[in-house]
């Protein structure tokens, strides 16, 4: 297989409005520390990020994307949207329904799909949790619970500071996009096959920061992250202030190419249907129990 040119990490955001939540993260392969990549901007958005992608994949060098947001829903026994969806049974149909229920919200927001009435009822959306709510995850959140000792955030839950719904429904709409525009160039992991393409992949920067670091906490200093990033064979970056987003970016990048490059990860396309359908977090084990995710 082809080698990858170059290992890139997006940290993400799913906020409306002004928003310091997204960074990106780049290394070459071998053993370079990462690098931060600056927007044209003061900030970057959710379209400026998808457009800097769209050139880095024009430019001719593979890559391996990882982004730190879900690539899926859950697909229980009655299908996607517990069953309000029932004639789609691919990734990419569920796709297309996000992007209709988003009806061209600006920067690729999310709000409008949270009031369309096949995606409202799922959702905890504010207060206390509903009595109807029910708690849904994908097979990928239980098995790397199982594997690291985290908690994934259900995608469902929209409450709290590590609530992950909004920058999955906002990445998704950029990954359609993004897709769309590179169809000869890249491939969504695990939904088709890689290849001698670049690749997009889910990533869990706690993964890495729990491999590294040895725990689930957030480097807050450039001397925090140079300890982990030595650990995943990366030279550590100069001293300066950095935010949590940032760090998390520069660890995920060096931790994509320790799993190429020193643990052999695969990107070979997975025999299980689920997998399929539901998407998975990069570097995450298979799970023992193959029982389905929120099946009743």
């Amino acid at each position: 297989m082809r080698p990858f040119d170059a290992y890139i990490a997006i940290d993400w955001s799913g906020a409306d409005g002004r928003y310091a939540g997204i960074s990106i993260a780049q290394c070459a392969p071998g053993k370079a520390a990462p690098r931060l990549v600056a927007p044209e901007a003061a900030l970057w958005t959710r379209t400026a990020a998808a457009g800097w992608l769209d050139r880095e994949l024009r430019s001719g060098r593979r890559l391996l994307i990882g982004c730190d947001f879900a690539f899926g829903l859950p697909f229980e026994r009655h299908g996607y949207l517990a069953g309000s969806a029932p004639r789609l049974e691919d990734i990419f149909g569920l796709w297309e329904l996000i992007e209709q229920a988003s009806a061209g919200a600006a920067d690729f927001g999310c709000s409008r799909v949270l009031a369309d009435p096949c995606f409202a009822p799922l959702y905890w959306q504010k207060g206390r949790q509903p009595s109807t709510w029910t708690l849904r995850q994908r097979r990928a959140e239980l098995a790397c619970a199982e594997a690291t000792g985290t908690h994934p955030e259900c995608v469902f839950k929209l409450i709290g500071a590590k609530q992950v719904g909004k920058a999955s429904l906002t990445g998704i709409r950029v990954l359609r996009h993004v897709r769309a525009a590179n169809r000869s160039r890249v491939a969504v992991w695990p939904f088709e096959p890689v290849g001698a393409k670049s690749a997009l992949v889910e990533i869990y920067p706690t993964l890495f920061r729990k491999q590294a670091a040895g725990g689930v906490a957030k480097l807050r200093t450039a001397e925090a992250l140079n300890m982990a990033l030595r650990k995943l064979g990366a030279r550590g970056v100069a001293a300066g202030a950095l935010s949590d987003h940032d760090t998390d970016a520069l660890i995920s990048a060096a931790g994509l190419r320790h799993l190429v490059e020193r643990s052999g990860a695969s990107l070979s396309p997975p025999a299980d249907p689920q997998v399929r359908r539901e998407g998975w977090i990069f570097g995450v084990p298979p799970q023992r129990d193959t029982a389905l995710a929120g099946a009743a």
